[in-house]
């Protein structure tokens, strides 16, 4: 058996995040803003520091 996401063509990544974005539009307002906060992903890049 096939999973669904790769019979229609599309990555897991990609699955996963259709489902995501369904299961958050499908939430109440008030949790619906607390889920969008969570999703919103934010990065801190640091150099390494060289040992001279």
């Amino acid at each position: 058996m096939v999973a669904y996401w790769r019979q229609a063509g599309i990555s897991y990544i990609r699955f996963s995040a259709i489902c995501a974005n369904a299961v958050r539009a499908a939430l109440k307002p008030q949790p619906r803003i607390e889920a969008m906060k969570v999703a919103e992903a934010s990065v801190k890049v640091l150099k390494p520091k060289v040992a001279a």
